[in-house]
């Protein structure tokens, strides 16, 4: 088995723009060792600017246009953070993030693209703008509802590029789809502050579109500079209003605001300036690209080709830089082939002098675009011979175990006291309080999912859950930390992000970590020692069953095998967050809900999955279990992987062995019962008098996927309904 390589430098890109995804698949291609990459996004996907049209068109699906970043950082062996950055350092190499702690970085690259510009009076709150594409398809469905309540008679396309007049006709054959036999037409409106649609564009270009725009009774208002926007109505500098349901904003771009306290050399509009090497003018180490760079030297508008055009030279140099070589200026064509769709499956292509029109022009445009995606969907299988990358930073004799592999006491000291947390003596005290009896349980695993910070507060809610179980409440814990080899800064980085995580969740359930122990090893893993206390008279055994009762379990089921899928970069990246969110919901108010209705038996659902659980609860009660399947609640995308990939949690057969004791079925659900959970639900048993209000209790709590999954039997049998 492969060790994984030390840790010698830190690479983060922030946003997930086209240059970015091609860079992720590059290094997944051909990895750097030593080489830790981050990518910071607010969304788990990005959309292709370049097939927007074709969706708003109704050509394509809203999937078939989004990138999954979370599988493209699996191929790439990249940490996914999905997050919004507030603020980057450049001089302390910092990024800060909203929610969580700052990000560290040896190289930075910035692709967050570019916003509309609503610089015009009244356009904020009154328009739709095209930028950012996930905010635009969130009003777009809105404004589709609009249309099928029948609340638009007139919309305005404020904007004549390419983007804008793209725009306006993939709407109005979406509309014309969608309201054929409309007794009254939508009239379209499209508003061009110069003298013609398409400026830059050669005579024969603008003439095929203002034929279709005629073709289609589409007015165009030449000339028409918005000089404001009001609810309703847009109005020129002349004084010209126009009366409209919809606004449409495709005209101008601007750069996020955070960026003018970076201190780096930015345009008077805000974006990066960037070399011909795509680097800083003023901080090497930083690289920007797409909309939100401006290329000094050779100035390009701000278009979706070049960001695809720079992910390749961009991969080049970021390299380039890490391993100390020469860096290669990247010169940007003059003139590129233009595809712009006229809205149905037709597209004029145009570069220079030469324009073609037709629908062997979509047809092509359909290909290049859908081979494009095809790259960010499958993954090879790669070859584990790699070169030596930054592993020549470390000396060849690796830290021994024993204390030899702890991590430095100063380095540790310093994270703990920017977290806050107190000095400790060698050991801890805990006095406990008369008629209570002390919990003990432990937990450790290896991280699952790449980010340290989310890795943390599931470990955290995953420890916890045995004292919850037993009916008890938590209250200090020791921590088990396990970090890769790497450099001090690294590891510090790596330190801070997981110990906040962990701080973060313990101090929603009232526990104090009162200690632990840290070292350096192949992967990054971590546990937890937790004590707790309950009365004595309240503690919850498995033992509780009772026949004729109801049985509850207030988490859905499928970790297991949606994170096998992910290791193999098939599980989408909704699949995965929706499993993350179950995985950090706490146990606490599920115990004291399930106390209020009568709870007499529990346990959680965790690595021996719902069947062995269920089995140790059979066992020790001497009563049966009749489960309903097709009621038992299961994470979106865990029957995909399960049962159409047919990929299982390494648990799953080990697990299954109980099948012996349960009648087999044909069910979907079936295998899901075997499927190991991590931070799984708890599992109570509780009188059928108040089994419908707890379930609707849990569900008001946040325990959305809370359910009756069966009844307690007397006969010893563990049956299927």
């Amino acid at each position: 088995m492969n060790k994984p390589d030390p840790i010698a430098r830190e690479l983060l890109l922030v946003g997930g723009g086209h240059s970015h995804v091609i860079v992720l698949r590059m290094l997944g291609m051909n990895p750097i060792p030593g080489l830790q990459i981050t990518l910071v996004s607010p969304s788990k996907r990005t959309a292709y600017s370049g097939m927007l049209p074709g969706m708003v068109a109704g050509h394509y699906k809203e999937d078939e246009i989004h990138i999954d970043l979370v599988p493209l950082c699996r191929f790439a062996k990249a940490r996914f953070i999905e997050a919004r950055v507030k603020s980057i350092d450049p001089v302390m190499q910092i990024v800060e993030t909203e929610d969580r702690p700052s990000l560290r970085y040896d190289v930075l690259s910035i692709d967050i693209g570019s916003t509309s510009s609503l610089k015009v009076k009244g356009a904020e709150g009154n328009v739709i703008p095209v930028k950012p594409i996930n905010d635009f398809l969130v009003r777009w469905e809105e404004f589709l509802n609009r249309v099928t309540a029948g609340e638009i008679s007139s919309i305005g396309f404020v904007g004549a590029g390419a983007g804008g007049v793209e725009l306006c006709l993939a709407v109005h054959n979406r509309l014309s789809q969608l309201l054929p036999s409309r007794g009254q037409p939508i009239v379209f409106h499209l508003f061009a502050d110069g003298p013609s649609l398409l400026p830059g564009y050669k005579g024969s270009v603008k003439r095929c579109f203002n034929k279709v725009f005629k073709d289609r009774a589409i007015k165009i208002h030449s000339g028409f500079r918005v000089e404001f926007v009001e609810e309703g109505a847009v109005v020129s500098e002349s004084n010209d209003r126009v009366k409209l349901d919809a606004i449409f904003w495709s005209t101008g771009s601007a750069a996020q605001p955070w960026l003018k306290t970076s201190e780096l050399s930015l345009t008077e509009e805000g974006f990066v300036k960037v070399t011909p090497t795509l680097q800083s003018e003023n901080f090497p180490n930083i690289f920007a690209v797409g909309d939100i760079a401006h290329m000094s030297a050779n100035p390009r508008p701000k278009a979706g080709v070049f960001a695809v055009r720079q992910g390749v030279p961009l991969a080049r140099n970021i390299r380039s830089l890490l391993l100390k070589k020469r860096l290669k200026d990247y010169k940007p064509q003059r003139a590129f082939l233009s595809l712009i769709s006229t809205g149905h499956k037709h597209a004029i292509a145009s570069r220079g002098a030469f324009s073609l029109g037709g629908g062997v022009v979509w047809r092509v445009k359909d290909w290049i675009d859908r081979r494009f995606m095809s790259r960010f969907i499958e993954f090879p299988t790669m070859s584990g011979i790699q070169p030596k990358g930054l592993l020549g930073e470390f000396n060849d004799q690796m830290q021994c175990g024993g204390c030899g592999s702890k991590v430095s006491s100063e380095l540790l000291d310093e994270v703990l006291n920017d977290l806050g947390n107190q000095a400790r003596d060698d050991a801890a005290e805990y006095v406990v309080p008369s008629g209570k009896i002390l919990l003990h349980s432990v937990d450790h695993f290896r991280s699952f999912v790449e980010d340290p910070y989310i890795f943390a507060q599931i470990a955290v809610t995953h420890a916890l859950s045995d004292i919850y179980a037993m009916g008890g409440k938590p209250v200090t814990v020791l921590a088990m930390v396990t970090v890769p080899f790497g450099k001090p800064a690294v590891v510090k980085s790596l330190l801070r992000q997981l110990l906040a995580g962990a701080k973060y969740q313990l101090e929603l359930d009232d526990v104090e970590l009162i200690g632990g122990h840290t070292t350096e090893g192949s992967d990054l893993s971590l546990g937890f020692a937790v004590n707790g206390i309950v009365g004595e008279e309240q503690v919850l055994r498995k033992s509780g069953m009772l026949p004729d009762q109801v049985l509850i379990l207030t988490k859905a089921l499928g970790t297991g095998t949606v994170f096998a899928a992910d290791m193999q970069c098939k599980a989408r990246g909704t699949w995965v967050d929706n499993a993350i969110r179950s995985m950090k919901l706490r146990n606490a108010d599920a115990l004291e809900i399930f106390r209020t209705n009568g709870v007499t038996a529990c346990t959680d659902v965790t690595g021996f999955g719902l069947a062995g659980h269920l089995y140790e609860m059979m066992t020790a009660s001497k009563c049966g279990v009749c489960i309903k399947l097709e009621g038992l609640p299961i994470l979106e995308g865990s029957l995909n992987t399960l049962r159409d990939m047919g990929i299982k949690s390494t648990l799953h057969d080990g697990n299954r062995l109980v099948a012996s004791r349960i009648k087999e079925s044909s069910h979907e659900k079936f295998e899901l019962l075997f499927d190991p959970q991590t931070s799984g639900g708890l599992l109570g048993s509780l009188p059928a008098s108040s089994a419908e209000a707890c379930v609707s209790e849990l569900r008001q709590a946040g325990y959305h996927d809370a359910t009756a999954i069966g009844i307690v039997t007397k006969e010893e049998g563990f049956d299927l309904y």
